[in-house]
């Protein structure tokens, strides 16, 4: 069970989910940015805490991935 919840958080197609994650929340953010102005958008998406989780889970998974595929020779 542990084993199976491991390969899929270290796994390279929930990277690109998480990345698709941070791309559409981003676009998001851009559009209520344009009709509500910059402070909205900081505290609704940029500092709240699940686009953080997002973050903190993104960089964990490429670190992950960078060790798993020996990719830091």
């Amino acid at each position: 069970m542990f084993k199976k919840i491991y390969k899929f958080f270290f796994s390279m197609p929930f990277a690109g989910i998480l990345m698709l994650a941070l791309a559409a929340a981003m676009a998001v953010a851009t559009f209520i940015e344009n009709d509500y102005g910059t402070m909205t958008v900081q505290k609704v998406i940029y500092k709240s805490w699940w686009f953080e989780l997002l973050w903190f889970l993104f960089g964990v998974s490429l670190i992950a991935n960078i060790i798993i595929f020996k990719l830091y020779r």
